[in-house]
């Protein structure tokens, strides 16, 4: 789900500021889940059938005729999305996962080694004389793995790295890829350490939420997704679990964060008979035996998974949230569950669409050409025909090659579309060897239509925007600093960047969020990243296919300029229309540093009618075609304009762009300086005439 009230925009600035001040200690953002997610009716009514089940399951469980542990152990298989990790960093990522699903079996378990410092301690605990176990186990997905997300082999672990999970929706995350898997997405959530729902739904893909320098053990990998201490123990990721499957934290409230409820009879903790009434939350690692909790002799579990100390003092469920925890998954979840997704994959192969759709139009094209991938599954070596089924009438189909045995590239060229009807054509592209066949769908797009991104900028006046120092000791600066920009004309998004100017002189301070006219559906392009470094006239653009933001990490370091991709996806604005009132909020959270926003620009994709005027002389050409990345434009032209040359890439970014004093005869070659291969989109113009062709890089 992507769409907030404005409300929760503040909302979720004040979460963030406030796990800020707390940042040394134990955070979870469960009842801020909770509050979003039961906006949406949909959600709120899918959790309310949710705990019908689960209370009549426990309801079962709790009579004394009712075996509790009977019955095999349910298997969930998991899948970890890693937001902000590296493909080349995938061995340590997957390791790092596996070593995740490791604590969590110990720790549900209760065959944990550390398990071992209760029983030293159990007889100061009335009532309580061993952990509780749950039946259940955890395997990260190894086969049947999604077909929507060619990232993952078949074979190999469920580990995502850079997918979008849920394009980046925030609070609640739900995948419709990820459907029947227990889902972890690991990204920063600046100084959150994780969120989770209170009763969770594998049905709709939700997912826990885990910080990376939470979620693991061991050593760390890559783009600072490591485990620190204290919270390096994989327990933040049990803890947030819990929540998942119906567990509440052990005590009343959080006397840290102000709560009213953090006193003994304001209510009984987590509802469960075997853990006692605690009035407040417990940090760091208290010393054993803990003191009384609300009704002495009852002492407090501050060793439990539910409470909030550090990693390496909590070890312990109770059998009472054992059985909880049974009941919820074996009442709702385990129907839901993915089958067949924790064995061994089976030899075969895997077609992969590498740009889809392709836009194509009659009046200008003879060919659309669909870049492919062929990828087999352990040592699958048989001969692999390609094959294609929905083209448009007229048109032939071509492969390059014809067949495969081994991993590689092809490509499908569609023929004669100048003999083809306007429409929207999903094509079926098979492989079939002796054993297997598969298929993928491309869509070809052949309306005369193409995509293009189209720059707005708030009026210049607007600039310098000074942006407000925020509070002593935490807090948003008031006025917020804030800015519109207007898009005229109703289009479909298809893809959107933000480039901005920001001068400050404590980059972690700033929180910028985008809100689209709807007034509801926003993303945080910046949200308190790096540390101490300034921003100096830095020229940001946010695109979700740039780097993770680059922090040099010292005092008075400045933040180079560059392409960077945001907090939370832009492609959260895919689907709306761009139409309407843009609001860019700037917020600085701390006093002592101030600065300002120079500029800002929305760079807004949508699909666009295809000019199809033609030069006055026909001697336009491009050449070679395919090609390397540098090719030769020629035409005849007496319009006495510059000819302008435009080159995007499929999703519609410009890649290139010059213009050139028009000679009559014209001749440039163009060099796109080693982009990667593909199909580009080259648009000439000059001035009254325009004409775009599709280019094949090789």
């Amino acid at each position: 789900m992507k769409n907030f009230t404005l409300k929760s925009i503040f909302t979720v600035l004040a979460l963030m500021l406030a796990v800020t001040s707390y940042s040394q200690d134990r955070t979870c953002g469960m009842m801020e889940y909770m509050e979003e997610m039961k906006k949406d009716p949909v959600l709120l009514k899918e959790y309310q059938e949710n705990q019908r089940k689960f209370k009549a399951e426990l309801a079962k469980r709790l009579r004394s005729d009712f075996q509790a542990r009977g019955g095999a152990t349910i298997e969930i298989p998991v899948a970890v999305h890693f937001m902000t990790g590296n493909t080349n960093d995938r061995a340590c990522l997957e390791a790092l996962a596996q070593r995740q699903i490791d604590v969590l079996n110990a720790d549900y378990s209760a065959s944990n080694t550390d398990i071992s410092t209760w029983n030293a301690i159990a007889d100061n605990y009335v009532g309580l004389d061993a952990p509780g176990v749950a039946n259940i186990t955890f395997c990260l997905a190894t086969s049947n793995h999604p077909a929507a997300v060619p990232q993952l082999v078949e074979g190999q672990p469920a580990v995502t790295i850079g997918y979008n999970f849920a394009n980046g929706s925030g609070f609640p995350e739900t995948d419709v890829n990820f459907q029947g898997y227990m889902n972890f997405v690991v990204k920063p959530l600046n100084g959150l350490l994780g969120y989770s729902p209170l009763g969770g739904s594998v049905a709709n893909g939700a997912a826990v939420v885990i910080d990376p320098s939470t979620f693991g053990t061991g050593g760390g990998c890559a783009n600072g997704i490591a485990p620190s201490s204290p919270y390096n123990l994989g327990r933040t990721t049990t803890h947030e679990l819990g929540h998942f499957y119906s567990l509440r934290h052990t005590f009343n409230g959080d006397a840290t964060q102000g709560d009213p409820n953090a006193v003994c009879g304001s209510g009984t903790g987590d509802g469960i008979a075997d853990t006692p009434e605690v009035a407040s939350a417990t940090y760091g690692c208290p010393s054993n035996p803990t003191p009384f909790a609300c009704n002495a002799p009852e002492r407090r579990l501050t060793m439990n998974y539910m409470d909030y100390v550090n990693d390496a003092c909590m070890y312990m469920f109770t059998p009472g949230q054992a059985n909880q925890v049974d009941a919820y998954i074996a009442g709702v979840l385990a129907s839901a569950f993915k089958p067949n997704v924790c064995g061994a994959a089976n030899p075969g192969f895997a077609l992969t669409a590498n740009d889809s759709p392709v836009y194509s139009c009659p009046d200008i094209d003879t060919e659309a050409v669909f870049n492919l991938s062929y990828t087999t599954i352990l040592d699958f070596n048989e001969t692999t025909t390609f094959s294609a089924t929905g083209l448009p009438a007229n048109a032939t189909v071509n492969f390059t090659p014809s067949s495969l045995s081994n991993d590689g590239d092809f490509v499908m060229t569609v023929g004669g579309i100048g003999a083809t009807a306007l429409g929207v054509y999903t094509i079926t592209v098979t492989g079939t060897s002796n054993s297997v066949v598969e298929t993928v769908d491309v869509v070809l797009n052949n309306n005369c239509t193409e995509i293009d991104c189209i720059p707005f900028t708030p009026d210049p006046m607007n600039f310098p925007l000074s942006i407000t120092d925020g509070l002593a000791g935490g807090g948003v600066g008031q006025p917020l600093a804030q800015l519109t920009i207007n898009v005229p004309n109703s289009s479909i998004i298809d893809g959107m960047t933000v480039s901005v100017d920001l001068t400050h002189t404590y980059t972690q301070d700033l929180i910028l969020q985008l809100l689209h006219p709807d007034g509801a559906t926003f993303v945080n392009l910046l949200g308190q990243d790096c540390g101490s470094e300034n921003l100096n006239n830095t020229l940001i653009t946010f695109d979700d296919e740039g780097s993770t933001i680059t922090c040099p990490g010292g005092d008075n370091d400045i933040i180079p300029s560059g392409t960077y991709a945001p907090s939370d996806p832009l492609s959260t604005f895919d689907g709306l229309d761009a139409q309407g009132d843009w609001t860019l909020f700037v917020a600085d959270v701390f006093e002592g540093d101030i600065g300002q926003l120079n500029s800002l620009t929305l760079s807004i994709c949508s699909e666009q009618q295809l000019s199809v005027d033609k030069f006055s002389l026909d001697s336009f050409a491009i050449f070679p075609n395919p090609n390397n990345g540098e090719f030769t434009i020629k035409l005849n032209s007496n319009s006495g304009n510059d000819i302008k040359v435009d080159v995007f890439d499929i999703r519609g970014r410009r890649i290139f762009n010059n213009i050139y004093a028009n000679t009559g005869d014209f001749s440039e070659t163009v060099n796109l300086n080693s982009v990667q291969s593909g199909m580009y989109l080259v648009t000439v113009n000059d001035g009254n005439n325009e004409i775009t062709k599709r280019i094949i890089v090789e």
